[in-house]
């Protein structure tokens, strides 16, 4: 799909007037040589001929894998049949629809075959925001498979199928330029299979299997520089070589300026449900998997977020001790974020600075330092997080400031229930470790404040001269006391 949405993104260089035009060989000349700035002047990659009222473009990757075959490397791709019609004000109707299948070979490291029973494309191209306003896609029976055979190395083969995933976007002009948009993907039916052959130090051999019932993301960007990026992805292909990329090193700089900050925000969740984890040691998964993620652009107010929550989590438990499965979570919670940097200005000090064949001023390390974290800190965010089992809960909030040459300062308050049912589990662990996990659980319960029935909670405190406060005790004392 990347290759549709590259392909059709570079049309803006062949604007049309008001109202349809039809398709003419004058205009199928125009958006070839469009396509050639972004795919190369190879013969082969690019074609587009007027048919009627629409465009027939065939975009062919076999050209380019042939380049490979004295490194090695030989393959063979379908090409893709893309029809176009011109609506008139600057505005195009894409589609496609057909199988799909890729081969790949690099001699004594790889082999990949890739291939989808069914593809559909259709989506509407607006050249005044060098994006789709809107598109769709779905892909039936898709399936990559790759065979490892590096020497040294034992063979393993990865085998990852999905039944159907269908995506959709959207896209419209952003207030403070570039573009926002929106993506949704929706896949059943995934499964991955390792297989890892027996030798180079394996007796036996060893099969991994993943699977998952639906994944399902949503992403929204803000501010997406589509005519920058395109625009370095032009200088790229215009300057293929090494020796070409030294000649203008000053342009490539000149494109990547143009093209920052890429976008000014960006934002995804996505859940994963019913994962079955098959193992050697033993089978687990997890009722579901959510992930989401937030981080900016190359921007002066520098954010990243993420999160992870795992429910229904079963571990293999076929090689444990009795005693463990009793202290395993079924849920699992992860919240931090980090704000406070600047990726701009050390950005633009990169870009003014940096020049071939030069060493770089003694001083750049430290000012890209001071760059980055004008404050000369970093603020990290724990959001409620923790971990949770039928027998306890751990909870865990807060926020510190950290950075280079100083200790964290911040506080971070941590709650728990369960303690005592977690002594009694661990009664039946060894004596070394109860003898190592005991006498801490205790020492915890004793200085915790008790906040309702069976819960405790410990407010963690870093101070700016490097004390560590636990509920006001000063623990860093305590242990420079038992030293």
């Amino acid at each position: 799909m990347f290759l549709r949405l590259s392909a059709v993104a570079v049309l803006c260089l062949t604007s049309s007037p008001a109202g349809a035009v039809p398709a003419t060989p004058e205009g199928a000349a125009r958006v070839e040589a469009a396509l050639r700035t972004y795919f190369g002047p190879l013969d082969g990659v690019v074609e587009v001929v007027p048919e009627g009222e629409t465009y027939a473009l065939t975009l062919d990757a076999t050209p380019v894998i042939a380049l490979g075959k004295e490194a090695g490397i030989t393959g063979a791709v379908s090409p893709f049949h893309l029809t176009l019609t011109d609506l008139g004000d600057g505005k195009w109707s894409v589609a496609e629809e057909e199988p799909f299948a890729l081969t790949l070979d690099v001699s004594g490291v790889l082999s990949l075959d890739a291939s989808a029973g069914a593809t559909r494309f259709t989506g509407i191209f607006d050249e005044a925001l060098l994006a789709f306003t809107s598109s769709e896609a779905g892909y039936e029976d898709f399936r990559v498979k790759e065979r490892f055979t590096e020497p040294g190395r034992p063979e393993t083969v990865v085998d990852y199928r999905i039944d159907r995933f269908d995506v959709t976007t959207s896209a419209a002009a952003a207030p403070g330029g570039g573009v926002d948009g929106t993506m949704r993907y929706a896949a059943t039916g995934l499964s991955e299979i390792i297989s890892v052959a027996a030798g180079e130090g394996l007796s036996e051999p060893m099969q991994f299997e993943v699977s998952a019932a639906q994944y399902d993301v949503e992403t929204t960007t803000n501010g997406l520089r589509t005519e920058g990026i395109l625009g370095l992805i032009a200088w790229l292909v215009a300057h293929p070589s090494e020796e070409a990329v030294r000649a203008d090193f000053d342009g490539l700089k000149d494109a990547i300026r143009a093209a920052l900050p890429f976008w000014n925000s960006l934002t995804g969740t996505g859940e994963i449900q019913d994962i079955d984890v098959t193992t050697p040691f033993g089978a687990g998964g997890a009722e579901s998997m959510s992930i989401a993620v937030d981080f900016n652009g190359v921007v002066a107010d520098g954010r990243l977020r993420e999160t992870v929550a795992i429910k229904g989590l079963d571990l293999p438990e076929a090689l444990m001790p009795d005693w463990v499965p009793a202290l395993l979570p079924d849920e699992v919670t992860f919240d931090v974020a980090a704000s406070g940097f600047d990726l701009a200005t050390p950005a633009q000090i990169l870009l003014d600075e940096i020049a071939l064949d030069t060493e770089p001023a003694p001083d750049m390390p430290a000012r890209l330092v001071g760059a980055l974290l004008p404050a000369g800190k970093v603020n990290i965010a724990l959001g409620p997080q923790g971990a949770a089992s039928p027998i306890y809960t751990l909870d865990i909030e807060g926020a510190l400031d950290a950075g280079p040459g100083q200790m964290p300062v911040g506080s971070v308050t941590i709650g728990a229930t369960g303690i005592e049912a977690v002594l009694e589990a661990l009664a039946a662990a060894p004596e070394d470790v109860r003898a190592g996990a005991v006498p801490g659980l205790m020492m915890m319960r004793g200085i915790a404040k008790p906040a309702g029935v069976g819960r405790f909670v410990w407010v963690v405190e870093m101070t700016p001269d490097g004390k560590v406060l636990v509920n006001g005790l000063d623990m860093s004392a305590l242990m420079a006391g038992q030293q």
